[in-house]
């Protein structure tokens, strides 16, 4: 049974998982990366897991090789490093209290032996210096409609979240790295900043640029993941091999086979594989009515913009905009017309005067 296929909500599920019993007896380091990351991308799923790893030992009737003295002064040593909510969750009613509380033990002390680190969703919910990021931070966007809808990021870049796909990232982007976490399909346009690098975690693969567009699809239900990079240069590598990164450009795409992992690198799709419009769009622009070019954005990014067609139609764009986020596409438009823009419900409500 896979890992990820299946719908892992309750203890039981867990139990019957071959994947997990796997990693909770072998912790085998291709493993651990792989299941960091589904915690990442399922932190509302955390307590149930860790709950399945306290009772999976005392089913399996684990034994610690500490002293009874020790096991106390340990317990009281997790439990005082823990937020005062997990710990108040130790505190079961009878007649299930003395079972169950010895199961949460347990697992502590296993979790502790083992590396506390596996039982966090990692890098989603800490700072670089390890600190606890709390929940509240991070912004979840879920797109349920039939057609792509833009996101736009707290450092401006911007996400063309394809149907049936949802992205979670930090509501502000402070950090030294700009880290999103993506299930399903999203066309990236990443702003420059070569001091914060930009990442993309998926179930299977990450992919890191300092400022670029590119193409990531990564779902659930399919067996291949795969980035395309429209501009720039992207870093790529398999969570099941992250020493083996892959380094992509203009025009080159790597595939990820979701059960082996291997990197399958070429320079262009054949021809019969479905283009995603973004990537194989050009806005590059000779003195083009803007009026033109605010329709091909609005066709481009399913996002409205509201202007006056009468009043732009004798203002002209001239300039190459395939690297630039939407929000930039739009803000340059508006800085040669001398106008103004504003986000007003999810559309951009261009104000401006007359080019005669």
């Amino acid at each position: 049974m896979g890992l990820l296929d299946e719908d892992l909500s309750s203890v039981d599920d867990f139990l019957g998982n071959e994947a997990f019993r796997t990693w909770v007896t072998e912790r085998r380091p291709e493993d651990q990366a792989l299941w960091q990351t589904w915690l990442t991308l399922h932190p509302e799923r955390k307590e149930i897991y860790e709950e399945a790893v306290a009772t999976f030992w005392v089913i399996r009737g684990k034994t610690v090789a500490i002293t009874q003295e020790e096991i106390r002064d340990k317990t009281a040593d997790i439990l005082d490093q823990l937020p005062a909510s997990s710990a108040r969750r130790l505190l079961f009613p009878k007649p299930w209290g003395q079972w169950l509380s010895a199961a949460a033990v347990v697992g502590l002390l296993v979790w502790w032996q083992l590396g506390k680190t596996v039982f966090q969703p990692t890098a989603v919910n800490q700072t670089g210096d390890g600190k606890t990021i709390p929940a509240e931070i991070w912004q979840l966007v879920k797109n349920t409609s039939d057609k792509s809808r833009v996101v736009l990021l707290p450092d401006q870049s911007s996400v063309l979240l394809s149907s049936g796909s949802q992205l979670r990232f930090r509501k502000q982007m402070t950090a030294g790295l700009r880290e999103v976490f993506l299930e399903g399909e999203g066309f990236f346009e990443v702003t420059k900043n070569p001091a914060r690098p930009f990442v993309v975690y998926t179930h299977n693969l990450t992919t890191k640029v300092l400022g670029t567009s590119f193409l990531v699809r990564s779902f659930d239900r399919e067996k291949t993941a795969f980035v395309k990079v429209k501009t720039g240069n992207v870093m790529v590598s398999a969570v099941k091999s992250p020493e083996k990164p892959v380094l992509l450009t203009v025009n080159e795409e790597v595939k990820v086979n979701a059960q082996s992992g291997p990197v399958v690198k070429r320079k262009s799709p054949p021809a019969e594989e479905p283009a995603f419009a973004p990537v194989t769009q050009h806005y590059v622009f000779r003195y083009k009515p803007v009026t033109e070019i605010f329709d091909q954005l609005e066709a481009g990014y399913h996002m409205p913009i509201q202007y006056e067609r009468d009043v732009l139609k004798n203002c002209t764009f001239t300039g190459q905009l395939n690297d630039v986020p939407f929000l930039e596409k739009v803000r340059l438009i508006c800085l040669t017309i001398e106008s103004t823009y504003e986000l007003v419900d999810n559309r951009v409500i261009i104000h401006s005067r007359s080019c005669d």
